[in-house]
């Protein structure tokens, strides 16, 4: 069954939507019975009533809400109307006034002629009297117990009419006549101003001890101050008196410092007697900056005109460049009265460096200053070291020391730091920040370098053989080795000592200078003084042994074994002597190294005596290059039976290979029983490689040649080509190309590495 839910917007609507269901009852087959039909009929005519009623009731509120409308529009009408009345009547009411309106603003400028008539004069009636009122302001102000606040004003007052005059002359010529007999009365007007406000600025010359004892009084003269600035302000005039304030304040501090520093004839005086300066600084910061308004900036004008004083008494001693290099310490102690006063400002929480200019000055000088410094450290050195080698540096000392199992030292790096911490005593507590470091790093550089002279000077002069009556040379290197263990110990005490004088900032750095320059400088020349003792134990085993290798006598006797018990018996006398084991185990794996590299050489050596190669070698560490005796009448025909003895050697590899590997085994098995604790098993196994190397590649099949000649330039650096070339030729199975090929092959390797 169709229902009706649509609201209708109009009747031709529902209407329309009426017919359309009934066309459809009308067309369906199932409602042509007579009783459905009559039902759905009924019902539609019901629906359609109640559709109209719906409708009626739409229409006729549709129908009030324009009746309401109608009801406003005409009210509005009704107030335009009213309105349009009420500006007739009121422009007609205007009509009758307009002459009021145009004689009004006559009438306000009667009244405002009116006013200015009565200020003019209530002001002449002021100015008959001026000179009364002067004379009684004068005679409060002599009175010394007056109203200085209430007396100002009253002269402000004054003042601000004489300046009108003033003005006024100026500006009306044609009234400066009767002007110029007004302001006669103001005469003495000017008279009292200058007294007034000099006696007011009196306080401002003396204004850290006002601040202190008259507090009250200062504030009011400020108050004053800036109540007649004010007043200028208020007339568009030059602000004058906080000025005049400031110049004031400041010529109190230049008469304070010709008074404490009149007998002060040279810098250490001037700055002896400024001391003050810092004690009115902190009283400047606690109690005269509270008197002063924000805007005087009261403290950095009191402390720029205190380092103003100073610096015009101090700069002139610093331009005289001989004064200055007569007494160093003025410098030192200038530096350390301006450091003192900056820290004191950042204690009042002030962070400047004031004395930027006396600061400079200062650090132009530090150079020469420095020179100074190191001068007197080259000249105490070379003296001291002078001393001790003429007085603890003799045999008799010496023995005595070894005799009685004292340490082998004596006295000049005790007595090098000891001068050095004096320099320090006087100098850290005064030398601040990039200064301190600069002479830390000028004192370890100089003292670095004129101990390196001295040790290079003594080497030099080692005799290379123990003489009579003389101390021996390898004594004396044991002593000096030990002496420089003792200066490094020294400077790390001496080290430790500057640290106290530096902050954070610059700790790690002085740190680094003792490091790198010190400690660095003295590992040095141990490390000269260690070579030099290698080649000292080896002076007997050049002369005696290492020239009879791979000879006919290298066959007879174990030569190796003799030279490793010479080394043996002077190591151990060197332990005995020797301070630092660190020092001494360097030297053990030295020595095991030049014996290692000694043998090389004289292979190389020997085998360029009889073949002619290798070509361009020249041995490094043998010191005997004589196979014969050169003074020998058959020279030549011994020289030709010793390279045929030679050269019988090592042609037969079963005659070499068996002795050399007994002389690899002799020295391994000294370094792991006596030694390996100082060259340590890294080193003693890379010796072993050498010695291996070297007779394998004489040995071993060619097929393993190439193997290794991977080892070489790590086995035989320098000598990596020389041996090859040694090492084919001993060999009877190696034509020239391929000699030619494995030597291109280990350049190769080399230009890698």
């Amino acid at each position: 069954m169709y229902q009706c839910q649509k609201v209708f917007q109009n009747e031709e609507e529902a209407k329309a939507a009426a017919n359309l269901i009934i066309m459809e009852i009308l067309g369906n087959p199932s409602y042509q019975e007579d009783e459905k039909f009559d039902k759905l009929l009924n019902q539609f005519i019901e629906q359609q009533l109640e559709l109209d009623k719906k409708i009626q009731k739409m229409i006729q509120s549709q129908i009030d809400a324009l009746n309401k409308t109608k009801n406003f529009m005409d009210q509005c009408f009704n107030n335009v109307e009213k309105c349009e009345q009420q500006i007739e009547i009121l422009n007609s009411e205007f009509d009758k006034d307009a002459q009021f309106h145009r004689e009004l603003v006559s009438y306000e400028k009667i009244f405002f002629y009116r006013k200015n008539i009565g200020l003019m004069l209530d002001q002449m009636k002021y100015i008959f009297r001026v000179q009364e009122e002067i004379d009684k302001m004068n005679s409060t102000f002599q009175s010394g117990n007056c109203d200085y606040e209430n007396l100002h004003y009253k002269l402000i007052a004054l003042v601000d009419i004489r300046d009108n005059i003033i003005e006024a002359v100026n500006t009306s010529p044609q009234s400066k006549q009767d002007l110029s007999i007004i302001l006669n009365e103001f005469k003495c007007l000017s008279e009292f101003e200058n007294k007034f406000y000099d006696k007011i600025y009196e306080i401002l010359l003396t204004t850290i001890e006002a601040s202190i004892k008259k507090p009250q009084q200062l504030i009011k003269t400020l108050q004053i101050i800036e109540t007649a600035d004010k007043s200028r302000e208020l007339r568009k005039k030059e602000l004058i008196y906080k000025k005049r304030a400031l110049q004031t304040i400041e010529q109190g501090i230049d008469e304070k410092f010709n008074q404490k520093l009149k007998d002060a004839k040279d810098a250490v005086q001037i700055l002896e007697q400024s001391k003050f300066s810092s004690a009115d600084l902190i009283l400047a910061f606690d109690h005269t900056v509270k008197c002063f308004p924000k805007h005087y900036n009261i403290f950095k004008v009191i402390e720029d005109q205190y380092k103003v004083n100073v610096e015009k008494r101090i700069l002139p001693f610093l331009e005289d460049e001989q004064k200055v290099t007569e007494s160093f310490g003025t410098l030192i102690n200038l530096l350390s009265w301006v450091d003192s006063y900056e820290q004191l400002l950042s204690r009042v929480g002030e962070q400047s460096e004031s004395y930027v200019a006396l600061r400079c000055r200062v650090k132009s000088y530090m150079p020469i200053f420095q020179d100074h410094v190191n001068n007197l450290i080259i000249d105490y050195s070379e003296k001291a070291i002078r001393k001790d080698k003429s007085e603890q540096q003799t045999l008799e000392n010496i023995t005595k020391l070894i005799r009685t199992k004292q340490d082998l030292l004596t006295y000049f790096p005790e007595d090098i730091f000891h001068f050095i911490n004096q320099q320090l005593d006087i100098l850290g507590p005064n030398l601040k920040g990039e200064i301190f470091i600069e002479f830390i790093r000028s004192v370890c550089g100089t003292l670095s370098e004129v101990l390196k002279k001295e040790c290079r000077d003594f080497i030099n002069e080692l005799p290379s053989n123990e003489q009579e009556g003389e101390v021996s040379p390898l004594y004396l290197l044991v002593l000096q080795t030990n002496n420089y263990y003792k200066c490094m110990t020294y400077s790390n005490e001496t080290k430790e000592y500057c640290l106290k004088f530096c902050n954070e900032l610059i700790s790690e750095r002085v740190q680094q200078i003792f490091y790198q320059d010190l400690t660095g400088g003295f590992n040095e020349i141990i490390n000269l003084l260690l070579e030099k003792s290698c080649k000292m134990v080896f002076n007997e085993i050049n002369d005696q042994i290492i020239p009879f290798l791979f000879s006919p006598k290298w066959q007879n006797e174990n030569l190796i074994d003799q030279a490793l018990l010479t080394i043996k018996d002077y190591l151990q006398d060197i332990q005995l002597l020797m301070l630092n084991q660190i020092h001494f185990n360097k030297l053990v794996k030295l020595i095991f190294k030049q014996l290692i590299n000694t043998y090389e050489e004289q292979l190389l050596y020997t085998v360029q005596f009889i073949a002619g190669i290798p070509k361009g070698f020249f041995p490094k560490l043998l010191t005997n290059l004589s196979f014969v005796n050169e003074q020998d009448k058959d020279k030549k025909k011994k020289e030709k039976d010793k390279k045929a003895a030679i050269q019988m050697i090592l042609s037969n590899k079963e005659l070499v290979v068996p002795q050399m590997q007994r002389d690899k085994d002799v020295i391994l098995n000294s370094i792991e029983q006596d030694f390996i604790a100082q060259v340590g098993k890294t080193s003693a196994q890379q010796f072993d490689k050498i010695l291996t190397t070297l007779i394998k590649s004489i040995n071993n099949p060619k097929s393993e040649i190439d193997g290794l000649l991977q080892l070489y330039p790590q086995s035989f650096e320098q000598y990596s080509m020389y041996i090859l070339e040694v090492v084919l030729w001993m060999r009877e199975d190696c034509d020239s190309k391929y000699k030619q090929q494995k030597m291109e092959i280990l350049n190769n390797l080399i230009n890698k590495k």
